[in-house]
């Protein structure tokens, strides 16, 4: 009788619980992360045993069920299958030069995805570290030695394992790279099933045109203004720009400090991060820019009122064109 414990099953069970890991990282839900990286991780490292041999699964505890089983010495599996656990496998590839051995970091850091695996399952954890890094790296190296393709196993993920992976970025690239291919798994997710013309009436119903004041503090106004998103491709984020209060009002210059997208929740949180992201980190208006803003926006009188309170101190020719 062909056992149940074989290398396709252990493979394609590591690919299921992949991809439900990344959605997991993609909805930055950590923990349901951890728990799916971790058995992922875990049904691999089997099957890279198991096309050994499939012996090297058996514990080594005195009983010999499983021993008979996998060697084939008996007709009939044991009515509770046990193999060994994932850190077990993992000491057994390490010791044949499949995975790296202790004490290197990628090795601690496995370590930890997997204790934090455990941990998670019976206590809960809190700000936990991302371990997206080894988890994607950890699965590389098991495909190389099996033999398998990177892109049929990540299938819809592959591009976003591949910007993990690229030792050629920057952390900051890497980083707005894997959040806008998440942004774009999220978009994919969410509209798929929908009607034709519904992401364009979503798309209408989050989107605020004009220039719009957010906030005032003592030493700078924040404004929000309509911007294509670099995720989603879609007009339906808020690029949010920051000027100095006092700053002249006939030829404004502002800084782009961030973005949030309504529809695939792509964000950026730094000049920095929209410089990364391909987007003009200045905006310029000229007080026919404003006085066009302003006329168009749906309540052009508030809209003048709080441009002003924004920048109180204009020049007076300015100041007229109002």
């Amino acid at each position: 009788m062909e056992s149940p414990v074989t290398f396709d099953r252990l493979y394609e069970g590591a690919k299921r619980f992949a991809r439900l890991a990344m959605e997991a990282h993609a909805e930055e839900d950590q923990e349901v992360f951890l728990l799916h990286a971790g058995v992922s991780v875990e049904r691999l490292a089997k099957a890279a045993l198991v096309r050994v041999h499939p012996t090297l699964l058996t514990e080594v505890n005195g009983k010999d069920d499983m021993l008979l089983h996998f060697a084939g010495a008996v007709s009939k599996p044991p009515a509770r299958l046990r193999t060994i656990g994932a850190s077990t496998a993992i000491d057994r590839l390490r010791k044949m030069d499949v995975l790296p051995k202790k004490p290197k970091s990628e090795a601690a850091d496995l370590d930890g995805l997997i204790e934090l695996r455990n941990g998670v399952a019976h206590l809960g954890a809190d700000d936990m570290e991302d371990y997206l890094g080894v988890f994607t790296a950890t699965v590389d190296k098991l495909l190389q030695h099996v033999r398998r393709d990177r892109g049929a196993f990540w299938e819809s993920w592959s591009d976003t394992v591949q910007v993990i992976l690229d030792d050629r970025a920057d952390r900051l690239q890497k980083a707005i790279r894997l959040r806008m291919d998440q942004a774009r798994h999220r978009f994919r997710t969410r509209f798929a099933d929908l009607p034709h013309g519904a992401v364009e009436g979503a798309a209408q119903a989050v989107s605020e045109r004009g220039l719009i004041v957010v906030e005032v503090g003592p030493g700078k106004a924040l404004f929000q203004t309509l911007s294509q998103c670099p995720a989603c491709d879609r007009e339906a984020a808020a690029l949010f720009l920051a000027v100095g209060v006092g700053s002249p009002l006939f030829d404004m210059e502002l800084t782009a400090e961030g973005l949030l997208c309504g529809l695939c929740g792509f964000h950026l949180s730094s000049t920095n991060e929209v410089e990364a992201a391909g987007l003009p980190t200045v905006v310029r208006y000229s007080v026919e820019d404003l006085t066009r803003i302003v006329a168009e926006g749906p309540d052009p009188a508030e809209r003048l009122a709080t441009l002003k309170l924004a920048l109180p101190t204009v020049r007076t020719h300015a100041h007229d064109s109002f």
